[in-house]
Parts: C-alpha cells; structure tokens; sequence
C-alpha cells in the first residue's frame, strides 16, 4: 500500500460531511438537554415526562451508529484509491466485407428510385449499425473491385456510396463467385481467420454456390440481402430506351429468391428480403455484430492499469451496524443519506437549460446552423429576425422588425425585402436607415444598388420599345421598296432602287447589330449589378447574430469586387460535370485492364 498514491476518485462527495455534521449537531442537543422543553418542565420531572429524552439517554449508541454509518458510506461514495491493477482490454474484431452488386439490372426501377438507390440508402444503415469491428466494401459485375480495405472508419465508405454507379464497372455480368473470391481475399489479407460476407445483389449466377461453399468451409459467413420484386422492371438506359437483349426483347430482370436463399445456405449465413424498416439489416447483422474477441477466442493481451477502488469494503463495515440500526428503529435516519446515492431513473434533460436562458440557447442552435429552431426559441426580436433571415424566411424577418424603429432594423428589413424581390419597398426601408443614420455605409451601397438596377430596368425597356419601332418601320420600308422594284420598267432605276435598298439594308443591319450589343452589354451589366446586389444583401445580413449583441449592428465589411476575367473564370468552373465516381472508374478500368480478360458472359445485365 502506498500511501502517496492516496487519493479519492469523487472528492466532490466529501462536501456531504457538511449537512452531516450539521444534522449530527442538531440532533445531539435535542437528545442530551431536552429542547425548550427544559425550560418549562422541572429537570427532576423531565425524565419522566419525555420518554425520547429518557431514551437518548438510556440509549446514546444508536445516535453514534447512525453517524458512523453515513460517514463510512460518503467516504466509500467518494471512491477512495491507492493502488492500480491491470485490466483486459476488450475490442470487437468482427470483420465484415459488404459486396454490393453494380450489374445493370440493379438500375431495374421495380423499387423505387430504383434498387441501386434502394441498396444506397440500406448500405448507410448497415454502417450505422457497426459501431465497432472493421468493415470494408466492395463493389462487382462481371469482375470484384475493392473500393475501401478492412477499416474501423465508416464515414470513409459513407463518403463514397453517393458516387457508386453501374457506368463505372467496364464489363457488365453478375459474377457473384469472383466478388466472394475478393472478398476472402481482403479477409485474408488483414489476418482475419474469421469474418462475414454480406452480399447485396438481386440475383447471381451458377458458380456462386460452389463459391459459397468453399468460403465456408474456410471459416467465412456468407448473407445475401436480395433486393428487387419477383415481378421486375425493366431497366432505363441513360438515351432514354430500355436495355435490350440479342433477340430485341425487352430485359426484365425478376428476383429469384429460392437461388440467393440456396446461395446463403451454402454459405452458412442469413437470407433477407429487402423491407422498408431496419428488419432486414438486423436480422442479418445479429451474428456479425456479436462481441468476439481475438482470433483464438480469448480475450485480447492487450491491458491496461485502473485505480482499485476499495469503497466496497467500507459498505461491507456498515451491514452489521445497519442490522443494529434496523432493531432501535433509526434505519430510517440512514435511509436519509443513502437515497440521494441511489440512481434514478434517466430522464431527457438539457444541461444548457440549467444555465442558459432562452435566447442564449437560441444563440446555440443558431450558431450550429439550426436558424429554424433558434428562430422558435428566440424572444429577441431582433434575434428572431437574424435567424428567420438564416433560415429563408424572408416575410417573418420583416414582420419581426416592423416595430423596431431603429437604423440596423430598417436595413435588415431593406435586405429582407430585396430578397423578397420587392425593390421599392426594399429602396424605401434603406432610405429609412440612412434617415435614422446617414452614415450607415450598408445602406447606402445596398440603396445605390437598387436604385442602379431600376434605372438599369427602365433603360433594357425603353430599348426594347425602341427596337421593336425600328423593326416594323424596316419592314414597312422594305415592303413599300419592293413593291417599287417590281412596278419600275426601267433597268437604271431599278439598279438604284435595289442599290439604295441595299444600303439601307446595310445601315439597317449595322444598326441592329449595335443595338444587340448594347443590348447584351446592358444585360451583362444588370446581370453583374444584380449578382453583387444579392451577395451584399447576404454578407450584410450574415452579421444580424454579432448585431443583436451590439444592437443589431451589422460588421461594415467591404470585399473587393471580382474582376471580369475572374467572373469569367467562375462561369466556366461551374460548367465542369461534377463527377465523383470519375476516380474509381478509372481505377477499375486500370485494374480491369491488368486482369485476364478471357471471360465470355452470357449475359450482359
């Protein structure tokens, strides 16, 4: 024993000797000299009087037992230590290699989007329930391709399910057998002598039985979750048609049940139906996610030191004077001090709520990107406002603020209303601001901005009323032109009207062509002002949180805008296709190139 080490696990128990000392005190002086009771009765007769006092006196032990006790059970609550023992390490080493089949027929639209999609969303709940163990996925057609080796990180393979298709295998087929063969082979790779197999496919072909056997036979479970309707679909192709066979028939792909029921038989695992609810993932994960311990059974050699608690033995000390508390009738003294240490039942508490009030709170939620629940628990108006503005709820914000008459409120109405797409009320609110405030820089830039749009407005019209005049004018002249032409007999004036008809033509198209690209440089221009209008709307009102701290006064930030060629060179990264999957098709076409490619498949889906 090293008394150095001494020390208690839960000091903060040993606050509970201050009400005892305190009930103790009382408890004494009312027993040893009677109470007030002393200074009315005549001490000769007080013995006969007061049978309690009679008996305290009688039997002063009682009171000792009952204080010894709660002070040997408030040191065994505050966890005494001196010394440390090594414990076992326990770690789940379940291995699990989720196969999930990219053969065309899982884009047969029988489930809704369609079974890929199914299988997406049932493969995310799968991850949820492996909480611990190692998992690894990977996907198959006419030949296995790892996506992600035995990992304990699920959110690696979440991040990947979104980009998983059936375009990126390069040959179709449903060749169960080979992703069982990947399979065992990841296993075996990670030194797991043990370990499940849970393949996702809507059908396989005749070689995966035998595949499933021998799997078994080597130690590795193998469950099929079936995915599909025994009526089937047919399967859409990305031109809009459905996939065909050699013969020109239409390809329904249909669920054969008894064969992937056989296929986990053989397997030695389970077979589940595809269902809406979480009944087919637990049933299958039940034997997977069983605590198992390292290869040989046994638990892992893994330890590590714990501090030994020795309060237990101090509660073995209070049993025998508990059974003498228990004959006097003071048991329930005890019972006093050992309630509070009992656990209670678990009930949904907020800690924040102990600390923080409603608006603080709201704070909170707002702060993580919660505005529609911060917005409810808001009572600060203007904290209503900024979190009905976060969460696009632009008609609420304004009427949080129609009775807040100050500068920041009627700007962040003005922006508000602007994103409502009510321009005059919005220029309005902003003048209102700078009435209140004329040095609000915000609203000046945001009321300039509107006002340039509407000018910019009125201008885009009153050219296109004016095209529109010069238009049927052309055409009234060239008809009255033509009809000239035609009436002329004589070859010399014919020859001018044509050349002046050409001239004006001439003129007529120059002027159109100035007036389309004043048009466009105009477009462009009310484009880009509008673009910056909404961007200032959105930074300015980004700053309503740190405002209703500082009277909703917003951060006065000002980013330099973007220059012509970077809004050029934004415009043409937005037309990049996004395409995620993009790396591991053409990683499984490099591998794929790498293998033997002497199979022949029957069938291409």
């Amino acid at each position: 024993m090293d008394l150095t080490l001494f020390h208690f696990l839960r000091p903060l128990w040993l606050l509970a000797f201050l009400p005892l000392l305190v009930l103790a005190f009382s408890l004494w002086r009312r027993r040893s000299n009677g109470g007030i009771w002393k200074k009315i009765i005549d001490p000769r007769l007080l013995p006969y009087v007061l049978t309690e006092a009679s008996s305290s006196k009688r039997h002063p032990l009682a009171f000792w037992l009952v204080t010894l006790s709660t002070a040997l059970l408030i040191i065994a609550q505050a966890g005494p230590v001196w010394e440390k023992r090594p414990q076992p390490l326990f770690k789940q080493q379940s291995a699990l290699v989720v196969a999930l089949d990219l053969s065309r027929s899982m884009d047969a639209t029988d489930l809704r989007p369609s079974r890929l999609a199914r299988a997406r969303f049932k493969l995310n709940d799968i991850l949820d329930q492996r909480q611990e163990g190692q998992t690894a996925l990977l996907v198959w057609a006419a030949t296995a391709f790892t996506v992600t080796p035995l990992t304990d990180d699920v959110k690696t393979i979440r991040a990947l399910l979104p980009s998983l298709s059936t375009e990126m295998m390069p040959e179709q087929g449903s060749r169960a057998d080979r992703a069982i063969e990947k399979a065992i082979s990841l296993l075996k790779n990670a030194n797991q002598l043990r370990g499940d197999i849970l393949l996702i496919t809507d059908g396989a072909d005749s070689h995966a039985a035998n595949a499933a056997r021998k799997a078994h036979e080597q130690g590795y479970r193998i469950s099929v979750l079936a995915v599909g309707t025994a009526e089937g679909a047919p399967i859409p192709l990305p031109a809009g048609d459905f996939l065909k066979d050699r013969n020109g028939a239409i390809v329904i792909p249909k669920l054969n049940r008894p064969h992937l029921q056989q296929l986990a038989q053989q397997g030695g695992g389970r077979f589940s139906s595809f269902t809406t609810d979480d009944r087919d993932t637990s049933y299958l994960l039940a034997p997977i996610n069983e605590v198992q311990f390292d290869q040989a059974g046994k638990e892992s050699q893994l330890k590590t030191d714990t501090w030994y608690e020795q309060g237990p033995w101090l509660v073995l000390l209070v049993l025998p004077l508990a059974a003498l508390l228990f004959r006097r009738g003071e048991i329930f003294l005890l019972l006093l001090f050992l309630l509070p240490a009992i656990p209670q039942p678990a009930q949904a508490f907020e800690w924040p709520a102990l600390w923080l009030n409603q608006d603080q709170q709201a704070e909170k939620l707002l702060q993580n990107n919660q505005p529609e629940a911060a917005a409810k628990k808001f009572n600060d108006l203007q904290w209503k406002a900024a979190a009905e503005y976060r969460a696009g709820r632009y008609q609420q914000t304004i009427e949080n603020l129609q009775d807040i008459d100050t500068a920041d409120s009627w700007y962040n109405r003005g922006n508000a209303l602007a994103k409502s797409g009510r321009l005059q009320e919005a220029q309005q609110a902003y003048a209102q601001a700078l009435k209140k405030d004329p040095q609000h820089e915000d609203a000046k830039y945001n009321k300039k901005l509107i006002e340039d749009a509407q000018k910019q407005q009125q201008q885009q019209d009153q050219k296109s009323d004016s095209k529109s005049d010069q238009q049927k004018k052309k055409k009234q002249n060239s008809q009255s032109d033509s009809d000239d032409s035609q009436q002329s007999e004589q070859q010399q004036d014919s020859t001018d009207s044509q050349q002046n008809k050409n001239a004006e033509q001439t003129s007529e198209k120059n002027k159109d062509m100035k007036e389309q690209d004043n048009t466009q440089q105009a477009k462009q221009a009310e484009e880009e002002q509008s673009s910056d209008k909404e961007n200032k709307a959105e930074e300015n009102q980004t700053t309503t949180e740190d405002a209703a701290k500082k009277s909703m006064k917003p951060e006065q930030k000002d980013e330099q805008p973007l220059t012509e060629e970077q809004r050029a060179t934004q415009q043409w990264l937005r037309r990049i296709p996004d395409d995620p999957g993009g790396l591991l098709r053409r990683k499984f076409r490099y591998q794929y190139q790498q293998q033997d490619q002497n199979s022949e498949e029957q069938q291409s889906w």
